[in-house]
């Protein structure tokens, strides 16, 4: 709906676009246009409602959302929409306006600098310093966004009074500490909240509840609106009507028996659990809809640990697929080979590039633990056969480096040298960065490394919080709770007889919104893949299930 021109909104939408109650709560399910509605009432309140060509005069508005795919989102819909007035609008996630906080008034809190982002790989496999300046681990950046924007004096009021307006979306998500925050901002700002509670599916998070739309509805000259059901992604209907239908988990209604009927919902029974036969019958699914002229499949499983045995199941079938919810690996993988190309220059010794690569190592595994090649490369630990051997040659090649970008070009082939598989895309994009950077600082002046280190660190931080684009693929592979914000013209849910929602039965209350979630990210199509005995989650769905044998042969 990017290119929605005014004129075309429906009513509800107009009205939303052209209100100016000091706090708006829009309601609507999956599809039904809030985000676009959003972006015109940012153009509209940036252009005096439509009088003025161009945004007023020091007016800006803040869009903040949960995922950096949400932001790429946004920013894809919001090109038809912000025409000639983008720069005066601000689209980041909770986490990356914190950051930028964090980074620009830092040092009123005691932060000198730009800090360092220590990510989860890191801490997981035991911190090391790796460069002079303040850590901050994840969990540090809303704390002190909130206490930045609430210091009294210049400093509290230049945050509280950039923006006029500020756009949550999937605000039934917001935790207390984000919850704050709004209200922080609202204090001068009008803030316009975007809401569905049927993709309520972070019910971990401290805060979330229901009890949070009552909360912006409390709010003084608080207005609620309510989107009618009318789904762009689907316009037909028929996906969004069969998934509602699930979600409140009624599995032999109308609107499911038509999805069935029309080809739109295709339910398979008993595909075995074992990675390598699901991989293969995911492989030959993604054939089909590939034949059918689907562009773009998403195929979602339950846990990060289902999508990691999925994706190496898949590249044992040949399927090109991007495994999202690994971008951290990108970040760890540049800041390892510069680590490479200081052990080069003789930088840093040999044990900082084995600790750097066990963190790569770690940041690529979705488990509690590092796992055992990081932990040896972390201690030490001689490693003996052929990676060992690998390892030792990788070293020469460093040492033998003759300049800057012969160490880049060792640094960037290491991944596949050393022989690992997990992690691979990541590091290839990483190692296109790095031979970018270090050929635009070689025709430049100064020392390169240096250059390239800096740039590399602004990258590896930036990529935690910011928006990360490099995640595009014709077939992406995730868990269920990162489809929100995605869209795919097809879609495949991976279902396994071990899948576990916690010990809550009948209605499933999260476990059926997450489902109804994952279904309406599909335009046209989607398959369900459920084993003989399914989890009573999905249980239900048998009743429209056929039995393959596509991929046994």
């Amino acid at each position: 709906m990017s290119g929605v021109p005014f004129e075309e909104l429906t009513g509800k939408q107009k009205e939303v676009a052209d209100s100016t109650p000091p706090t708006m709560l829009v309601l609507g399910g999956a599809g039904v246009g809030k985000t676009t509605t959003a972006l015109w009432a940012a153009r509209r309140e940036l252009t005096d409602h439509g009088r003025l060509g161009r945004p007023v005069l020091g007016r800006r508005v803040l869009f903040v959302t949960f995922s950096r795919t949400a932001v790429a989102q946004i920013r894809s819909r919001a090109s038809g929409v912000m025409t000639g007035i983008a720069d005066s609008v601000e689209i980041v996630t909770f986490h990356g306006l914190a950051y930028r906080l964090v980074c620009g008034f830092g040092r009123y809190v005691g932060i000198e600098g730009v800090p360092m982002i220590t990510g989860e790989a890191r801490t997981k496999l035991g911190r090391r310093t790796v460069q002079d300046g303040t850590e901050l681990v994840y969990d540090d950046l809303m704390p002190l966004a909130l206490r930045l924007v609430k210091t009294p004096g210049l400093i509290g009021d230049l945050i509280r009074t950039r923006w006029c307006l500020v756009i949550c979306d999937e605000f039934q998500d917001t935790d207390d500490a984000e919850w704050r925050l709004l209200q922080q901002l609202g204090l001068h700002a009008r803030l316009l909240l975007l809401a569905d509670p049927n993709q309520m599916i972070y019910g971990y998070k401290k805060g979330v509840s229901e009890l949070r739309l009552d909360a912006a509805r409390s709010r003084p000259g608080c207005v609620e609106f309510v989107l009618p059901p009318s789904s762009h992604r689907d316009p037909t209907q028929v996906i969004p009507d069969a998934a509602a239908e699930i979600r409140w988990r009624r599995f032999d209604t109308e609107p499911v028996r038509k999805a069935v009927t029309e080809g739109r919902l295709v339910v398979y029974a008993d595909v075995p659990d074992e990675d390598t036969d699901r991989g293969r019958a995911i492989a030959e699914q993604v054939a089909r809809l590939r034949a059918e002229g689907h562009s773009s499949i998403g195929v979602y499983a339950k846990t990060n640990l289902d999508t990691a045995g999925l994706s190496a199941a898949l590249t044992e079938c040949g399927l090109e697929h991007v495994p999202i919810g690994f971008g951290e690996a990108y970040g760890e993988s540049l800041a390892s080979m510069v680590t490479m190309m200081q052990f080069a220059s003789g930088e840093k010794s040999w044990e900082d590039v084995r600790w750097s690569l066990g963190v790569v190592l770690t940041a690529t595994v979705r488990s509690p633990d590092p796992p055992p090649v990081a932990v040896a490369f972390r201690d030490g630990i001689d490693l003996p056969g052929l990676l060992g051997s690998r390892l030792a040659v990788l070293r020469a090649s460093l040492m033998n480096a003759s300049d800057a970008l012969e160490a880049t070009e060792a640094a960037a082939a290491a991944w596949e040298a050393l022989g690992f598989t997990s992690g691979r895309r990541a590091w290839r994009r990483a190692g296109r960065t790095l031979i970018a950077l270090t050929a635009r600082y070689r025709v430049g002046s100064g020392e390169v490394l240096n250059q390239v280190a800096a740039s590399v660190a602004r990258i590896r931080d930036e990529s935690f919080v910011e928006l990360d684009s490099g995640d595009t693929g014709q077939v992406q592979l995730m868990n269920f709770h990162q489809t929100k914000g995605r869209e795919a013209d097809a879609i495949v849910l991976s279902h396994t007889s071990n899948d576990w929602y916690g010990r809550g039965g009948e209605p499933y209350e999260e476990p059926s919104r997450v489902l109804y979630v994952s279904m309406t990210r599909a335009r046209h199509k989607v398959v369900v893949l459920l084993p003989s005995s399914p989890h009573a989650l999905v249980a239900q769905l048998l009743q429209h299930a056929v039995h393959p044998d596509w991929f046994l042969v």
